[in-house]
């Protein structure tokens, strides 16, 4: 009789345990089912190669519009990418987001293909070369590109500019406390703070050009630009020496310049070696026999010198006696006259 409680005790735990196994079973066995459905995580630190195929195979499993849910769920927060002995951090919303896009619809492939192209650009820059090795040589190139004349006022202004800078200040806090004690407002107060700073700046630039112009007229400018009355008989010489060594060409022109400098020796022209050839023929209109001569050896000249026509010793003994009937060879020729 003491054992019939223990026995029905058994009896009612005995359907008790079956009910939890059953129960239990079907949980297990769906278990397995359950995790294969998850995607698997993609692995959040890559090296260069690895990260770059990752990209690749992105793509090529978004073309199925089945396996997108699971890609996007395998992807984690972020990429740790090692390149270059550095380590960089690649986010993936951008890609997360492109994905959802394309699950509700298939044909908005156009941000996530913008996307990676953008990482696989990313990606070549991490393969190249760090430019940490060129950091002194590209600090060299930088300090003398800013000693350039154009970037001289990007550092910032000068010890002269905050001197400039102190003395307006002084001056603004100095006549406003003047204005004060006259009860002026201080509207008219800055008013008359800037008629009076723009009359001493105008004096200041006054007392300044008096200086340069008083300075400038103690220089002495008369340079030798006028010919002395002896240029004429040089240029002969030097037309007659050329003439001799065969360099026609040269005598030409060294005879064109003697006619020029005797006739402004004669006061006939006046004296400026900046006048053109056009110039001095037309300078001669009073002067019909002298602007014949030059006109002829300017003809001559022009053709030579600056058409570069050949020249022979004919053409030089034309010359020469256009010299002569201009007067530049009486002095020159007279001691080689048989007597």
């Amino acid at each position: 009789m003491k054992r019939c409680p223990a026995w029905r005790t058994t009896r009612l735990a005995i359907p008790a345990l079956a009910v939890f196994c059953v129960v239990s079973l079907p949980c297990r066995g769906q278990a397995p089912p359950s995790g294969n459905s998850s995607p698997a995580s993609a692995p959040s630190e890559l090296d260069l190669a690895t990260y770059q195929a990752e990209l690749n195979r992105i793509h090529e499993v978004s073309k199925t519009h089945a396996d997108i849910p699971e890609l996007r769920r395998s992807l984690p927060g972020e990429w740790k990418v090692r390149a270059g002995g550095q380590e960089y951090s690649v986010p993936t919303k951008e890609i997360s987001d492109a994905l959802r896009q394309m699950e509700v619809d298939p044909k908005k492939t156009a941000p996530l293909e913008e996307r990676l192209n953008a990482m696989r650009l990313q990606a070549e820059a991490f393969s190249r070369p760090s430019p940490g090795a060129n950091t002194a040589q590209a600090e060299e190139k930088l300090k003398s590109i800013l000693s350039r004349g154009e970037f001289q006022e990007a550092g910032g202004p000068s010890a002269w500019d905050l001197m400039k800078a102190r003395i307006g200040r002084w001056i603004f806090e100095h006549l406003l406390r003047l204005f004060r004690l006259f009860h002026i407002s201080r509207k008219t107060g800055d008013a008359i703070g800037w008629a009076v700073l723009f009359v001493a700046v105008v004096a200041l630039f006054y007392v300044v050009y008096r200086f340069l112009t008083k300075s400038s007229r103690g220089v002495d400018f008369h340079a030798q630009v006028e010919p002395n009355a002896s240029d004429a008989r040089k240029w002969v010489q030097e037309a007659l020496a050329a003439a001799d060594r065969g360099d026609f060409r040269e005598a030409v022109h060294c005879a064109y310049w003697a006619s020029v400098a005797h006739l402004e020796d004669i006061k006939i022209l006046p004296r400026d070696r900046a006048r053109t050839p056009r110039e001095s023929l037309r300078l001669l209109d009073r002067y019909p026999k002298e602007q014949g001569i030059l006109q002829a050896i300017t003809r001559r000249f022009e053709l030579i010198w600056y058409g570069y026509r050949p020249v022979s010793s004919t053409e030089w003994a034309g010359t020469k006696e256009e010299l002569e009937k201009m007067g530049c060879l009486q002095s020159s020729t007279a001691p080689t006259v048989p007597s």
